[in-house]
């Protein structure tokens, strides 16, 4: 069994199989598809989110609740990362996922892997109150190489990071946002600018997938050119686009990534892997009503008590593990969000742990078996193909 081999330095399995290299790389091994760590063993990345001491403060205050818990329980940032990357290697966690404190990947004997967001479209979108990056705009081109060059560069040669993702839940098409698709986003935007005259006259039929070429060919050429070194990790689709979105993803990423609430992510997993690349999820979460929290605004499913949390948890993991596809799953998040809100107003039982730092025990029971079967039920998916 692959879980009893020796383990490398970053988790994986130390089969022999994978020659070591020294950056992170994908692999396949009897038709699955693998992580492959630096030392040359085959790895999952198995994270969680948002792992971070100034989680979350209060939509409009300056209160952080679960700082002040853990300033009161530890003393100090530098115990508390100490503590949680601890607790997290035990869980049988490889990696920190987005909007992590860096600083908890080497806090701790066993070292984290990292995987940050670069923001590329998103930021570009923001500065010039897009919906969407208007990716026609010579701008643009201009824009994401520079961040590339000041996010990826200096970085280009540290062995903890697997990849970079590109962004995070950009506005592919209708969602919580609104109802628009591409065309009528692109359309919206001012006459003269690049991305409407792109719109009015090119083909409207397949325009969403003309924007996907554009966005996926300059953004990872800009990653790659600041840092030929790590993958390149998508862009964190939201739900599921259009065919022609995936394929576009497909040819200019490493890894297909994206985030999935729902309770069984198989439908959603064979959708993407159409792209012929290995799938990542980047999200995932369920809520439990006996958390005391209002769970009124967040993503994703919620069920009656942390019991049926952990049993979600490990019915989704084992499923899209199942999948050949699949090289990693990042749970959202590391702790519960305020019962008064985040700054976006989210309200939920996301947590592993409380906004008092106290573990759901249950929950990480179940996730320390799970990541500890994983790479068992992985192999068997090649196997049974």
């Amino acid at each position: 069994m692959l879980a009893q081999a020796p383990k490398t330095r970053w988790g994986g399995i130390a089969d022999g199989h994978f020659r070591p290299g020294r950056y992170f790389r994908v692999g396949q091994d009897a038709g699955t598809f693998w992580l492959i760590d630096p030392d040359g063993g085959r790895f999952l990345s198995k994270g969680v989110n948002t792992v971070r001491f100034d989680q979350d403060r209060i939509q409009n205050s300056e209160r952080i609740p679960y700082a002040d818990a853990c300033r009161r329980k530890y003393g100090s940032e530098k115990a508390w990362r100490g503590a949680a990357a601890a607790r997290l290697a035990d869980w049988g966690f490889n990696t920190l996922g987005s909007w992590s404190d860096e600083a908890v990947a080497h806090a701790d004997p066993a070292p984290l892997a990292l995987t940050p967001n670069l923001d590329l479209g998103m930021s570009f979108a923001l500065n010039r109150r897009q919906d969407f990056p208007d990716v026609f705009d010579p701008e643009f081109n201009r824009h994401v190489e520079q961040r590339a060059r000041e996010l990826c560069g200096p970085r280009c040669e540290d062995q903890s990071v697997i990849g970079w993702f590109i962004d995070n839940e950009l506005r592919w098409g209708p969602d919580w946002r609104g109802p628009e698709d591409l065309l009528a986003l692109f359309l919206k935007l001012p006459a003269a600018s690049p991305g409407h005259r792109a719109a009015s006259i090119g083909p409207r039929d397949n325009f969403a997938a003309s924007v996907a070429e554009r966005y996926f060919a300059l953004t990872a050429a800009a990653v790659r050119a600041a840092d030929p070194n790590h993958l390149v990790l998508g862009c964190r689709f939201a739900y599921v686009p259009p065919p022609l979105v995936i394929e576009a993803a497909g040819r200019h990423v490493d890894i297909v990534s994206f985030n999935c609430y729902d309770f069984d992510p198989s439908n959603v997993i064979t959708a993407y892997a159409a792209a012929g690349r290995p799938c990542l999820i980047g999200e995932f979460s369920f809520r439990a009503a006996d958390s005391g929290l209002p769970n009124t605004n967040g993503a994703g499913p919620r069920v009656a008590t942390q019991g049926e949390r952990a049993d979600c948890f490990r019915r989704y993991v084992v499923v899209a593990l199942r999948n050949p596809t699949l090289v990693g799953y990042h749970w959202f998040e590391h702790a519960d969000q305020p019962a008064e809100g985040r700054f976006d107003g989210e309200n939920s039982n996301f947590g592993t742990v409380t906004i008092d730092d106290r573990v759901y025990e249950t929950l990480a029971g179940t996730m320390t078996s799970v990541n500890a079967e994983a790479e068992d039920v992985h192999a068997a998916a090649g196997a049974a193909g």
